[in-house]
């Protein structure tokens, strides 16, 4: 079976190649005149698309195709070689996302991405996520009860938004303030 279609295949993601790959397959079911669903197929698109860095990674794959379902073999070992092991991302789950200059929204999308092939508890999630925001914020997401995690990332982002960031506040050393400046503070 011959599924020649014209479709545009998105830029790989190196961030995200399960992301990546299902954002292809969707692409694959807008192929013209018909989907396209042949494996040997979809192989040859993905395998015409990656970047060279990514090739390399699955490099005995692609010089050595699965004579049955090349596109799934390619999709897993990709998937498995160049994601972060499960050790490494419930570590980051634990020891924790930066807040950054995200919502707190954002990183918990990212936290969520993180736990969800290791069944994490929601009670467990909204600690964890609480953690990593600011402390008042935290001061009051304590005073709301229940709370989900939804509704945590809603009034967190809410009060991000209308309160200002605080700046770390800066030190001189006395040595380097005239000796006239020092008398004048005082």
């Amino acid at each position: 079976m011959n599924d020649v279609g014209a479709v545009k295949i998105p830029a790989y993601n190196f961030h995200d190649p399960a992301l990546w790959f299902t954002m292809c397959d969707s692409t694959f079911q807008l192929g013209c005149p018909k989907a396209i669903t042949d494996s040997k197929t979809k192989f040859n698109y993905i395998i015409a698309h990656l970047p060279p860095e990514a090739a390399t990674i699955i490099r005995d794959v692609i010089m050595n195709p699965d004579p049955v379902e090349p596109y799934e073999k390619a999709r897993m070992e990709l998937i498995k070689r160049s994601g972060e092991s499960s050790h490494q991302e419930i570590r980051k789950l634990l020891i924790g996302e930066e807040l950054g200059d995200r919502r707190p929204s954002e990183l918990l999308r990212v936290m969520r991405r993180r736990a969800e092939s290791h069944s994490v508890p929601d009670d467990l999630m909204l600690e964890l996520f609480q953690q990593h925001l600011p402390t008042r914020v935290q001061s009051i997401l304590a005073a709301i009860s229940p709370l989900t995690l939804e509704k945590a990332a809603e009034v967190a982002d809410r009060v991000m938004e209308v309160t200002p960031i605080a700046v770390s506040a800066c030190s001189v050393s006395s040595d380097k303030i005239p000796l006239k400046a020092m008398y004048l503070k005082k």
